[in-house]
């Protein structure tokens, strides 16, 4: 009678996850779009947000009922915003807010803003760029924002000492002041990471105009800012970014600029930042991740069965492929946008799964990892862009890389680089940290799954890793925490890699087991899950949920554990 029980029950257990990973794919296939690629909706963020309206503020107009309202609905019981759809309370976003509002109370004053304005908490002004916005509506003093240009020669050495590991934590920038204008004209601002580049120039120009007003600085960084500019209108396809951008050229415009151009670009600016807004009222970061999402299904599709290979999809993938062998987060024709090493790894890596024969798609795969041995930085390690630009080695690409570099095969030398950098990168207390996605259960999962793909099996980190993981599990079976590392309710996603990782090592690992449980029971009747808040943009900015990754990670996991236990 015992025997049949636990027959029975062992069945049940594999036909509910089998059940499961069908109605998983179906869900994940009716996401793909008429031009063959998946891009899922991503979620409104508060920054994005306060930066649109400001642009509408900037130009004397009110921003939309339905943005205002989105800042209403979105304040918490304490009066505060957080920066994202985790909605943890947020200073910085706070007062970004406040100062939003109060704004457009003086323009039209309703009883509903004057309640939200009452209810919000004093905090000092700290973070720089929500100081910028302050000076911008006369509320801070303009030269107060910067440091000194004499503290150039400062900044070179702090520079120079983050190249040092050790240093590297202990000399971050500060938050509560912008570097000096100058820093523009010197090597510092060539090697800063690309974003960061476009985050400056924009802020250089507000301040500059409103300071010192230079011309021969202001017509450099102008001129900088327009070369710059993608097909679509925006910069770097990024939201704050491009709001930035507008809000400099609306100030050049203001102080008499007689330069044509410069009010196209701006009209151009704006009618993207447009298309970045939600339906719920709010505007999101970037406009998409469109080539992630699309490598990201392919894999997770593939994975399950070489059936899925999506060719359609795949095509995609290869039309949207930059001159120069990589992809871009976003895909554009023009190769405007710059090419990145995770999208430029899980394309290729989608690609080679899908087992196309056509010339075109073997030369995409050949150009993709010509592109990856070429970025691989001396330490092994690749970065989000490319190595010496002010970027740093990222654990999850690193070993997006190397899966890739496996599995077109006869790269040895790359991928044992690559796992040695992964294996010293490792914390003392286990983990791994992540710099894209959320944070410490990513950047594990991701470890572990190289290290075993890659044959290193018995590498202690390994043991090390699996530890820490089922040391962090909550009760309910699941993982969760923040973009900074902090325990928070438990995740779909954040689930889902952990036991994808932990039942690659062993298939009878009990907190993988436990995690699929807790997949299984919070499915919804039509395959999805709800996504969270795992993404990352920026720490200053916050993060966002995209639902193609609350479907790909748990079809990776599912399918794992079917595979494990047949």
């Amino acid at each position: 009678m015992t025997s049949n029980r636990t027959s029975q029950h062992n069945s049940a257990m594999k036909e509910q996850p089998t059940s499961a990973l069908t109605r998983a794919i179906d869900f994940l296939l009716a996401q793909q779009r008429a031009d063959g690629n998946f891009e899922g909706q991503l979620s409104s963020s508060t920054f994005p947000s306060c930066a649109y309206a400001w642009i509408r503020l900037a130009q004397g107009q009110t921003p939309e009922k339905t943005l205002i309202d989105w800042f209403i609905k979105n304040q918490k019981e304490d009066g505060t915003w957080g920066l994202d759809t985790a909605n943890q309370s947020n200073p910085d976003a706070t007062l970004f807010v406040r100062l939003i509002l109060e704004q457009v109370y003086e323009h039209a004053p309703a009883p509903q803003i004057q309640e939200t304005l009452s209810c919000i908490p004093q905090y000092p002004l700290d973070l720089a760029l929500v100081k910028l916005a302050y000076a911008a509506f006369n509320q801070f003093d303009w030269q107060k924002l910067t440091v000194s240009k004499n503290a150039l020669p400062l900044l070179r050495l702090v520079k120079f000492l983050t190249r040092i590991p050790m240093f590297r934590a202990l000399l971050k920038p500060p938050r509560n002041k912008l570097p000096p204008v100058d820093l523009f004209n010197t090597s510092l601002f060539q090697e800063l990471f690309i974003a960061e580049q476009h985050t400056l120039v924009p802020v250089f120009i507000i301040i500059e105009l409103n300071t010192t007003k230079r011309p021969e600085i202001i017509n450099s960084l102008v001129a900088w800012l327009k070369a710059r500019v993608l097909g679509d209108g925006s910069w770097f396809r990024v939201n704050y970014i491009t709001a930035l951008s507008v809000l400099a050229l609306i100030e050049v415009r203001k102080k008499g600029s007689a330069d044509s151009e410069v009010q196209t670009l701006i009209e151009k600016g704006i009618e993207w930042l447009r298309a970045t807004q939600n339906p719920d009222g709010g505007c999101r970061e970037a406009v998409n991740l469109n080539v992630w999402d699309t490598a990201l299904s392919i894999i997770a599709l593939t994975e399950v069965e070489a059936s899925y290979s999506n060719s359609k999809a795949a095509r995609w993938l290869v039309n949207h492929q930059n001159e120069n062998g990589g992809w871009s987060f976003s895909g554009m024709r023009d190769s405007s946008l710059p090419s990145d090493a995770d999208d430029t790894a899980l394309a290729t890596l989608a690609l080679i799964r899908t087992k196309l024969t056509s010339a075109d798609a073997k030369s995409a795969i050949q150009r993709g990892i010509e592109w990856l041995k070429q970025n691989q930085g001396k330490d092994g390690s690749w970065n989000t862009y490319q190595p010496g630009e002010g970027d740093v080695g990222c654990v999850s690409i690193t070993t997006h890389a190397i899966e890739a570099l496996l599995a077109d095969g006869d790269n040895e030398m790359f991928v044992n680089r690559g796992i040695q950098w992964l294996r010293d990168a490792i914390h003392r207390d286990g983990y791994w940290n992540d710099l894209w996605l959320a944070k410490r259960t990513y950047g594990t999962a991701c470890a572990l799954v190289a290290l075993i793909k890659a044959g290193f099996g018995d590498a202690p980190e390994i043991a090390r890793g699996i530890r820490w993981l089922e040391q962090t599990q909550r009760t309910d079976g699941g993982w969760g925490e923040d973009m900074f590392g902090n325990p928070t309710d438990s995740t779909v996603e954040q689930t889902a890699w952990c036991s994808y990782a932990l039942g690659l090592a062993d298939s009878k690992n009990q907190a993988a087991e436990k995690g699929i449980q807790f997949l299984l029971e919070n499915q919804r009747e039509n395959g999805s899950w709800q996504e969270s808040c795992v993404g990352i943009y920026w720490e200053i900015i916050g993060g966002y949920s995209d639902p193609i990754y609350a479907a790909v990670f748990p079809i990776l996991a599912l399918n794992q554990y079917i595979k494990k236990t047949s």
